[in-house]
């Protein structure tokens, strides 16, 4: 097998201790949070805990995104000029 195709493999593989994880970690946190919120009638809980969470949890999504596209961009610039 060539390296490109291992290249190719190894970024296609899904990284639980990366974005995947998170992702699926926060999922069940917000499900659990609020089925707990929702059965003892905790209104705090569903009105603020679970927004901010949620809006902190996309902002670090979408900087993370921000940076693979900015380094996408700057290996794009650098193999042009060559």
């Amino acid at each position: 097998m060539s390296d490109y195709v291992k290249k190719e493999n190894k970024d296609l593989e899904i990284s639980w201790i990366g974005i995947d994880g998170f992702l699926i970690i926060l999922y069940l946190s917000i499900v659990g949070i609020i089925f707990y919120a929702l059965k003892t009638s905790n209104d705090f809980i569903v009105g603020k805990f679970i927004p901010y969470a949620v809006m902190a949890a996309v902002t670090v999504i979408f900087l993370t995104y921000l940076v693979n596209v900015f380094t996408f961009m700057k290996n794009h610039h650098e193999e042009s000029n060559r």
